[in-house]
């Protein structure tokens, strides 16, 4: 594990941006490089910036894109939050051309890690982190570390009270995500965490036990996991 320590939202992300590229164009030797990446809040500058500097990839073109997880709407089960958000942060804006946005739905899940494994698995996973420790769908009292890809259900999230729960007359009952086994395959993992509410998420990581309590504390265990905080993240792990 590589802890990156920087002052704030702003410096996190531009050393995101500094990462991801770096491990993209290092892999340039190869005939295509698949990423996961993720929605909300913490990665937003990350795109703003990464759109600016789209040209500093050498080749965009063998550049393909999968969200990791999909929350699906109750009318159309084929689409959901995750890739709407996507589409809206980063997919539209950037440009990205549509062969190179794969969608992992509710509908297609099992054929789409099928199909991954026969493109090379993922070469980079870029991650955000919840206050239970959560990555991707894999939520704490949920999630067993030996779990592949797999559907969550609104009755597993009553194991779960530190996420809010999905507005049930808009969302399915069920939601897909990769598990840890598909995301710890992975090339690299850079996650992302600001914020004084991440801090004693941030220090069970760090300083605490590998649980599947914690799920993200796996990751610590994987040899190219890259962890970028801010100041008020590391206010109790002290790294």
């Amino acid at each position: 594990m590589k802890i990156f320590k920087t002052k704030n939202y702003e410096e996190m992300s531009f050393k995101a941006l500094e990462l991801f590229l770096e491990i993209i164009n290092n892999n340039q030797n190869k005939e295509r490089i698949n990423i996961a990446i993720t929605g909300g809040k913490s990665p937003l500058l990350f795109y703003k910036e990464l759109i600016k500097n789209l040209d500093k990839i050498k080749n965009l073109s063998k550049i393909h894109f999968y969200n990791f997880d999909e929350v699906p709407y109750k009318s159309n089960l084929s689409t959901g939050i995750t890739i709407e958000d996507l589409e809206k942060i980063f997919f539209v804006p950037g440009k990205i051309k549509q062969e190179n946005i794969h969608r992992m739905s509710l509908l297609n899940w099992k054929e789409h890690i099928k199909q991954l494994e026969i493109d090379g698995d993922l070469d980079l996973v870029l991650l955000g982190i919840r206050t239970d420790g959560h990555f991707c769908g894999n939520l704490s009292g949920v999630t067993k570390f030996g779990d592949r890809t797999r559907i969550i259900t609104l009755k597993d999230l009553e194991q779960n009270t530190s996420i809010p729960k999905p507005n049930e007359n808009l969302f399915h009952d069920e939601f897909v995500t990769m598990g840890p086994r598909e995301i710890m395959k992975a090339r690299n993992i850079i996650m992302i965490a600001n914020g004084e509410n991440k801090a004693e998420v941030i220090d069970q990581i760090i300083n605490g036990p590998v649980v599947e309590k914690v799920p993200s504390s796996l990751l610590t265990l994987h040899p190219h996991f890259n962890l970028i905080i801010d100041q008020d993240a590391n206010k109790m792990a002290k790294a």
